[in-house]
């Protein structure tokens, strides 16, 4: 068994920052009696803006790999397999507020999970596990919840190995933080109360599916690789139910054989790798019956399956009408680093749907969670809007 190098000093990373819209109205001046000429009166000071929505859910827990993750890689060393993945560098953030500001997304600008964040309430993802004070957070105020995610992990141990933060290892970090809002909130009765209304969103799986990511990891049984994944993922969401989440918005695996770095290499032609898309579809088609019986067994399990795969493959069936028009190349080709032998990354970036070699751009994280939010199409058996209007 490899074993799980994680360096337990991470550097503090942005705070969140909560952002909303104030829409502001004038009220129309009103002239007092019908007296002779006098002198305009002054007008009336605009009302003060009304309260920010609340935001429908008291806190989201992020867990998966780099389309979610917010920073937690940022300070990650590597080991045996190689070096951790880091986007705490230009051009990564390029488009993050207040501008050419990395913040450790594998994006030019805010990423999915920021998207889902926003339209819950929130300004933008919770902050990164890694920016917390050992064990969590220090007081409720301003709390919005904690991003777990790694670039690159996997639902086993031995995916990318000693380069991340497993699946597994980030359920071990979300225990400590509910020990300590157990502490926050006073015991285990309104701890409980406060996870059941949060919205727990995990998107991992890819990376697992990739030789090249568990080159050390041979059977030992009969099962198929995605038996044996659905096997440890059951286990994992089995894991989180008893620590008291209930609402789970799972998000499903994409188009892994058409992302830049596979349609760029040698070998196909220009083309997605049809073999590998099959492979995703045989672990989405189990991903779903796995999350049925779980509600089925489990109580108060309530979940929403985003089909990212099926959005994908619409989206790119007919980019214009998505409003891309790049949808196989890298706005930012290469590892994305600023040195003179990669070019900056493209101007145009809203019309491309991937970054760099495997992640996807802001504009496309943000249309992909609009599809999951509010969406009918791409998700079932319900949005993430309604799962998490549904009772604790």
């Amino acid at each position: 068994t490899l074993k799980h190098a994680r360096k337990e000093a991470f550097a503090a990373m942005t705070t969140n920052i909560i952002a909303t819209l104030w829409i502001l109205t004038i009220s129309s001046q009103v002239l007092a009696g019908a007296t002779a000429a006098v002198a305009q009166p002054a007008a009336s000071p605009a009302p003060a803006p009304p309260p920010a929505p609340a935001a429908q859910a008291p806190a989201i827990f992020v867990f998966g790999d780099g389309t979610l993750d917010v920073g937690n890689n940022n300070e990650l060393t590597g080991g045996e397999m190689g070096d951790a993945p880091h986007a705490n560098h230009l051009y990564y953030g390029i488009d993050f507020p207040p501008g050419n500001n990395p913040t450790g997304r594998f994006s030019n600008g805010y990423n999915l999970a920021d998207f889902i964040a926003m339209a819950v309430g929130f300004g933008m993802s919770p902050p990164a596990y890694a920016s917390f004070p050992n064990p969590g957070p220090t007081k409720m105020e301003g709390f919005t919840g904690v991003n777990y995610a790694s670039a690159e992990a996997g639902i086993r141990m031995s995916t990318n190995a000693d380069m991340t933060i497993p699946l597994s290892a980030q359920v071990v970090n979300f225990n400590g933080t509910v020990a300590q809002l157990k502490v926050l909130l006073g015991g285990r009765k309104p701890l409980n109360q406060f996870l059941s209304k949060s919205f727990f969103l995990i998107g991992v799986g890819t990376m697992d599916l990739l030789p090249e990511s568990n080159p050390f990891d041979p059977p030992t049984d009969d099962k198929t690789k995605v038996q044996r994944l659905m096997d440890m993922y059951a286990a994992t969401l089995t894991s989180l139910h008893g620590m008291g989440a209930r609402k789970f918005g799972v998000i499903n695996v994409g188009l892994i054989g058409c992302v830049p770095s596979v349609q760029g290499s040698s070998g196909h032609g220009g083309g997605c790798d049809e073999s590998m898309n099959r492979l995703a579809a045989e672990f989405n088609a189990a991903l779903g019956p796995l999350l049925s019986g779980l509600a089925a067994k489990l109580p108060r399990f309530r979940y929403s399956l985003a089909d990212f795969y099926g959005f994908s493959n619409a989206t790119f069936a007919n980019p214009s009408a998505a409003g891309f028009s790049n949808i196989i190349s890298a706005c930012c080709e290469g590892p994305c680093m600023p040195n003179s032998y990669f070019r900056a990354p493209c101007s145009n970036r809203k019309d491309y749907w991937f970054w760099d070699d495997g992640y996807m751009t802001e504009q496309a994280a943000k249309v992909t969670a609009a599809a999951f939010y509010s969406g009918k199409a791409f998700i079932t058996p319900v949005n993430f809007k309604r799962l998490i209007a549904m009772k604790g």
